[in-house]
């Protein structure tokens, strides 16, 4: 994975998103892919798989809390997951949801791609 001190590895992720609309749910999606990275650590130690979080929103789409739900077995991989969403600001709710609050589960698989 590490060839003359460079990180030499191709990773993939998918995201699965529960708690919203299809809609909102892409809003979300496109979000994380802006954020998520796959953290160098993780990459050198060969880790992967999936980390899911449970994370509270607001109507504008602050982060009110985020939890693990699921652990990838790596320190790393689910410390990326839940600090993408720490004091975050994603899309806003929008107006066709009603509420003041909203839950959303979140599992990012994580997948080195090995050649």
């Amino acid at each position: 994975m590490v060839e003359n001190g460079a990180i030499n590895a191709h990773y993939t992720s998918r995201t699965s998103i529960k708690g919203v609309s299809d809609d909102y749910g892409q809003e979300i999606n496109a979000w994380i892919e802006r954020h998520l990275f796959y953290p160098d650590e993780a990459i050198r130690n060969g880790e992967e798989g999936p980390s899911s979080v449970h994370v509270v929103l607001d109507r504008t789409g602050r982060v009110r809390s985020v939890y693990e739900t699921n652990s990838s077995g790596s320190y790393y991989l689910d410390a990326a997951t839940t600090g993408m969403f720490h004091g975050a600001q994603l899309p806003p709710v929008p107006p066709d949801m009603s509420g003041d609050h909203f839950d959303i589960d979140v599992t990012v698989k994580y997948i080195l791609i090995r050649r």
